[in-house]
């Protein structure tokens, strides 16, 4: 019987698993921290935060980059309006008192 320790990389924020990456195994933790040392999920400012997250964040910091209003296709929400931002895909919605109104 041997003592195996298992690395799953998961997100600092938001605990997302990495499902694109294999599980490391190795004999002792040092061998784990040796091989992870040049490992980044997503960028070299915030290596340990999946790509959703650096998107929130960058979409936190700098603003965001909203698509055009669209009328929405639930059937309890017909007189809704919504927009979805083109690089963090975060979504709000807005009942218009004229949807003239909403010119972007």
């Amino acid at each position: 019987m041997t003592t195996c320790t298992c690395l799953v990389i998961t997100c600092s924020r938001c605990g997302q698993v990495n499902d694109d990456f294999e599980t490391v195994h190795a004999s002792t933790m040092n061998e784990v921290l040796d091989w992870f040392a040049d490992w980044q999920w997503s960028d070299h400012i915030t290596p340990e935060y999946c790509p959703g997250c650096v998107a929130e964040l960058d979409c936190e910091r700098g603003g965001h980059q909203w698509g055009p209003w669209q009328p929405s296709a639930l059937p309890h929400r017909t007189h809704r309006l919504y927009r979805i931002c083109e690089h963090c895909r975060a979504a709000i919605e807005t009942k218009p008192t004229h949807p003239d109104t909403l010119a972007g």
